[in-house]
């Protein structure tokens, strides 16, 4: 077996080995953005306050473009809710089967502000799946690109030292050595 095969194996078993030690570096890193994304999650829905409001237009769907086109948007209507003593008003996203006079759950946060109604726990374990998926992608296309640099090299090495033997082999084709 050549040197360069000897290292070109090497290279290979290097990239497998890095590969699969890239799995448990995955999961603890997978395991620790989970459980940030998780307090952080917590954090926010705490912070949250679930209010309820009346429905005190019909709701319209305004035109969207969309490229060339226009689209319907989702139903908007005007609700009005109350908060601290204080009532707000705002033109809000309502589903489609409410009308004038009907209650729509309205998620404020701790001034009292409109805000997005609050993120599954599930989302935390979905984002630490992601990001050990993407540490195994990323180690794995890491360790192949290794592999094709060094497989490209040594080809390379190995067609050189191939040209040089036929060069030398040729030199002795068709002369006459003899004393």
């Amino acid at each position: 077996m050549r040197r360069s095969d000897r290292v070109q194996a090497a290279w290979r078993l290097f990239a497998v080995l890095m590969a699969l030690a890239s799995i448990p570096l995955a999961v603890m890193m997978g395991i620790s953005a989970a459980a940030t994304t998780g307090a952080q999650i917590r954090a926010d829905n705490a912070s949250k306050t679930a209010v309820t409001a009346t429905v005190i237009s019909d709701p319209v769907r305004l035109a969207l473009p969309v490229g060339q086109a226009v689209a319907s948007g989702p139903p908007q209507a005007t609700v009005e809710w109350g908060f601290h003593g204080r009532t707000d008003i705002a033109v809000a996203v309502v589903p489609d089967s409410v009308k004038r006079g009907d209650t729509v759950t309205r998620w404020l946060d701790s001034s009292g502000r409109a805000t997005a109604s609050p993120r599954p726990a599930f989302d935390a374990v979905i984002e630490g799946f992601d990001i050990g998926a993407l540490t195994v992608i990323a180690t794995c296309c890491g360790a192949t690109a290794l592999v094709w640099c060094a497989d490209h090299i040594l080809s390379r090495r190995r067609d050189a030292e191939w040209a040089r033997e036929w060069r030398n082999f040729a030199l002795g084709i068709g002369h006459n050595r003899s004393s």
